[in-house]
């Protein structure tokens, strides 16, 4: 099985080439870089990764994640976080088109209506366009004006990102838990099991989540599933290792060895490769 990981979070220590914003949120010295992420992947026999562009460290400045990619396209793809109220946004997802990079992650300016930005249109009309994959980091609040872009573009694979950031606390009910659940119906829509652990009370290996994924995989089917480390795991979801949050889902759930293969790697395969 081709094991894929749809979110892994690059540092560099090289502030110059890659300059980084005020008070940036990062991990230990060595942790977080390509080189650590090389080592995590080869001890868990992971052998395609997205990278995520990491937005709490670099904003909107995507250089890291281009080059990254651009340096590792045998085996990686990345998803930028464009700014979508800057013109040359567009501009920027056609050039980094063309050295491998597949997504672009939408996170400012959701509104908690129905209604939706032209600047969020001008992004999903150019991902259609260049066939790019959108992630989309919001709350339940925002998920209207996700249902909103999600029927006018049936045809542009949309990633829900960390499924909303669903927490324990919302299962067995809560509109939050209702709400992403909810939007299953649309098609296009695919469900990052990336939460476990973010939103886990419990320690490895996160039991308190399990009955809530059960729901969202069942909801969504496993072929709109995927699994994704938040690598570095340990500034992330420190409670569990790079090789345990695999293991959750290779071992842990509840899930037979087809859904094994459609979360951990066929869904992805064909979302981002």
């Amino acid at each position: 099985m081709i094991i894929v990981d749809t979110h892994a979070h690059i540092y560099s220590e090289d502030t110059e080439r890659y300059p980084r914003i005020p008070n940036p949120y990062l991990p230990q010295p060595g942790e977080g870089t390509i080189e650590h992420l090389k080592r995590e992947v080869k001890n868990s026999n992971v052998h395609r990764v997205v990278i995520v562009q990491t937005f709490s460290t670099y904003g909107h400045d995507s250089r890291l994640t281009i080059d990254v990619v651009r340096e590792n396209q045998d085996w990686t793809t990345g998803v930028l976080n464009l700014d979508p109220y800057d013109e040359k946004s567009v501009e920027l997802m056609e050039e980094a088109r063309s050295v491998g990079v597949s997504g672009n992650r939408v996170s400012a300016g959701w509104p908690t209506d129905d209604s939706v930005l032209k600047e969020h249109r001008r992004l999903w009309e150019a991902a259609h366009r260049l066939d790019v994959v959108i992630c989309a980091l919001l709350n339940p609040s925002n998920c209207q004006s996700l249902a909103r872009l999600l029927e006018e573009f049936p045809d542009v694979p949309v990633v829900l990102d960390h499924c909303a950031n669903l927490r324990a606390s919302d299962f067995p009910h809560s509109e939050n838990l209702k709400t992403v659940l909810d939007l299953s119906r649309f098609e296009n829509l695919y469900a990052k099991l990336s939460f476990i652990a973010t939103g886990s009370e419990e320690e490895f290996p996160c039991r308190d989540m399990f009955e809530m994924v059960r729901q969202i995989i069942d909801a969504y089917t496993p072929e709109r599933c995927v699994w994704g480390s938040d690598f570095p795991t340990s500034l992330w979801i420190p409670k569990v290792t790079y090789q345990q949050h695999l293991e959750i889902f290779q071992k842990h759930l509840r899930t037979s060895d087809d859904e094994k293969a459609a979360i951990l790697s066929e869904t992805a395969m064909k979302l981002w490769f």
